[in-house]
């Protein structure tokens, strides 16, 4: 059964998607008809700049009638979607975490129900919020050693469970004594929002545990390996506690250099963008500002502030050095048989590459120190593999042991 909240906030999204395809139409519409009216060449001919046109009754009307919907459908859910149950099907939390990774900026703009806010989950998949009373009895089990496990892009925690009953929170509770928590977040948002916030929640956490706080690990799947090293630096900057507690942290094919992924859709975007005829066709520009901080692996709000993400600019990164006093490993996959192999170098795990994934740059202030023994490359697995596979977790076993 679909939930109030969740039938609120895809009615506004697809509202929110009509304006827009309105918009393109709109642009597309006007530039033809510019382009087709002998009174502008005679304006162009002259140099004189163009009057511009008033906007078409049609387009009006359609734009007016979709704001008055909205509003009214605002107005009529959202006292229902705030009131009901937390309890969401397993299907229902990953489309909406797909939706908070593509427009997840935009969510939260609009206020839409559908845009996550950060929370920690327990093992159950309980939300577990360091300023409630029944905090205790949402981790009975806690222990002096947390894990927080942090998903990916377009993910959400309930990915770490993969197709089997256990999953590597569950076996890093078994074998080596940590109590896990699983962060659910927006990947749409900047990565240095994510990153800061998540430096003020595990603040929280350590102040509110049970007990003492002795050791914390942070393991972060792609995106969440590079928001693990934004709160990193964020709460180092700030000298906020829980970054002496940081003993390990661990990264599952983070793009720390960036993915090629996003910069073939930031090109794409960039080259549609150069003809007017097609240049309202250019839907890369509406993606969310995560996914174009994966372009270079942005940490920072200096990496984006003030830089129009949508246009043809150099890497202009400030460092972000690994967080001194804790120990970074790092784990990459490559889809061919050897990490040497053509297909393995060109496309690693078809998400990111492995140079990019192992903190390997040409610019040696951007080059992340590792040490050998502290990578591994898994072949004959891709990007997602790395979430749920039994040979990648005895390796994070045996580094935590």
């Amino acid at each position: 059964m679909v939930s109030v909240k969740t039938l609120h906030g895809s009615a506004q999204l697809l509202l929110d998607a009509t304006s827009g395809v309105t918009d393109i139409t709109e642009k597309m519409h006007r530039t033809i008809a510019r382009d087709a009216n002998p009174l502008y060449r005679l304006l162009d001919a002259a140099g004189l700049p163009r009057v511009e046109q008033r906007r078409h009754i049609t387009y009006r009307a359609i734009q007016s009638t979709t704001y008055a919907v909205k509003q009214g459908l605002h107005y009529s859910l959202s006292k229902f979607s705030g009131s009901e149950g937390h309890s969401h099907s397993l299907q229902s939390v990953r489309v909406a975490a797909a939706l908070n990774g593509v427009c997840g900026d935009h969510l939260e703009a609009s206020n839409n129900p559908l845009a996550i806010k950060m929370n920690f989950r327990n093992s159950l998949g309980q939300k577990v919020q360091p300023g409630s009373d029944n905090l205790s009895a949402l981790v009975p089990d806690a222990s002096q050693r947390i894990v927080v496990l942090v998903h990916g892009l377009c993910l959400s925690h309930e990915y770490w469970k993969g197709h089997s009953e256990g999953n590597l929170g569950t076996e890093l509770q078994r074998a080596r004594g940590f109590t896990p928590l699983y962060l659910n977040y927006n990947t749409g948002r900047h990565i240095s929002s994510n990153g800061n916030e998540l430096s003020e929640q595990l603040q929280a956490l350590v102040e509110a545990w049970p007990i003492e706080v002795e050791e914390l690990t942070l393991i972060g799947h792609s995106m969440g390996g590079l928001v693990i090293r934004s709160a990193c630096w964020y709460g180092s900057e700030l000298n906020r506690p829980w970054t002496e507690l940081l003993r390990n942290a661990l990264y599952l094919g983070s793009p720390h250099h960036g993915s090629p992924v996003a910069k073939a859709g930031h090109m794409l975007t960039f080259i549609m963008r150069q003809f007017r005829y097609v240049s309202p066709l250019a839907l890369g520009r509406h993606t969310s500002a995560g996914i174009k901080d994966l372009r270079h692996g942005n940490l920072l709000d200096d990496d984006w502030e003030g830089i129009n993400q949508d246009d043809f600019h150099p890497d202009g990164r400030k460092p972000v050095p690994l967080l001194e006093g804790a120990r970074h490993y790092f784990i990459s996959a490559a889809i061919g048989k050897h990490e040497s192999d053509i297909p393995s170098i060109i496309m690693g795990d078809l998400l990111v590459r492995l140079d990019s994934a192992k903190g390997h740059h040409a610019d040696d202030t951007r080059r992340l120190p590792v040490r050998p023994e502290d990578c591994r490359v898994f072949e004959k697995l891709n990007h997602l593999d790395l979430l749920d596979n039994k040979v990648v977790h005895d390796q994070i076993l045996e580094w935590l042991a």
